[in-house]
Formats: structure tokens, C-alpha cells, sequence
């Protein structure tokens, strides 16, 4: 499943949760304060993607 993965926004009371599209499982949340929290690691090697409004996810990866 590597590759690009889609993110789709969903606004709460406590933030952004974050649910991957393409299956994968990966959730994730941006709080209002703007920390991240990822709740289902889904499929680690794909880059995930995403936007909403005024809001865009971007990643940057880089090697260790």
C-alpha cells in the first residue's frame, strides 16, 4: 500500500481528526494547541496527505 495516501478532516470540539481514505487505517488528531497525535499508525511506509480549508498536512521525510 506504499505511496501516496489520502487524509480526510473531520473538525471536533478538541481539534482536526485525521482518517486516511485509501484504507490504510491511519488516524490522527491536531488539538487545538496544534500537537499531533496519531492514534492508528496505519501503513508506515506510505506518505499521507491531506488538506481542509485554510488547513494543509504536510510531511517532510527524511532519512535518519
Amino acid at each position: 500500500m506504499a505511496g501516496f495516501h489520502e487524509l480526510r478532516f473531520t473538525s471536533s470540539p478538541g481539534g482536526l481528526l485525521a482518517e486516511c481514505q485509501d484504507g490504510c487505517g491511519r488516524r490522527l488528531v491536531v488539538d487545538r494547541a496544534g500537537v499531533l497525535t496519531v492514534i492508528d499508525r496505519g501503513d508506515v511506509y506510505a506518505l499521507h496527505r491531506g488538506s481542509t480549508g485554510d488547513v494543509e498536512l504536510t510531511v517532510t521525510v527524511t532519512p535518519p
